[in-house]
């Protein structure tokens, strides 16, 4: 851009005394037309270069903070088109990513209430409420067959969990009678291998 702004600075100094030439000398003259035509181009040139300029500049569509690995991963390295550099997380808006094995599958309505204890501070929950599930089990980053729930922050008396922090997860279901529950993962197994 710099370089482009210096041409069309040097062809506007050309363009001026070609203008004065054309005074006195039919030279002048005949050279008017192609230097105003080189101005046009090298400001055609400078403009091209500031949208390119515009376009490096990444702006977030909201306020928060910027999330990603490491910054010396991203230097030198060349992106395409659409591809995730980053992600940007409002540090109001906490939500907890819970894998729940399908072994341990119950049925989740929206709302129903989750404890969290984080690994930071065991000894103190944080109240969340499900905001949606998945239907479909997918394989997490344990490799492990799971289906994901998404629960948002209700209170924790800390303040706001750490970014990215662990920990495990208490969710409630329905009640049932204590016998189906006692006996819900061999009543399944029996099913698997029965095929009933």
């Amino acid at each position: 851009l710099e370089v482009a702004e210096r041409e069309v600075l040097v062809a506007e100094a050309r363009l001026k005394t070609t203008t004065q030439i054309a005074f006195s000398d039919v030279r002048g003259k005949h050279e008017l037309a192609i230097v105003r035509a080189e101005l046009a181009l090298k400001t055609a040139e400078r403009d091209y270069a500031r949208d390119l300029l515009a376009k490096t500049v990444l702006r977030a569509e909201r306020d928060g903070v910027a999330v990603f690995a490491s910054k010396n991963e991203l230097v030198g390295r060349p992106v395409a088109v659409g591809e995730r550099l980053l992600e940007i997380a409002d540090p109001e808006q906490v939500e907890f990513r819970i894998d729940v094995p399908v072994a341990d599958a119950i049925i989740l309505r929206e709302g129903a209430r989750v404890k969290v204890f984080l690994d930071s501070d065991p000894l103190r929950s944080a109240e969340a409420t499900v905001v949606r599930s998945d239907y479909i089990a997918r394989i997490n980053d344990g490799v492990q067959l799971s289906f994901r729930v998404v629960a948002k922050l209700e209170g924790y008396r800390n303040g706001t969990p750490r970014l990215g922090a662990r920990g495990t997860a208490q969710i409630y279901g329905d009640k049932v009678p204590l016998l189906f529950y006692l006996l819900r993962r061999p009543f399944s197994t029996i099913r698997q291998w029965t095929g009933l």
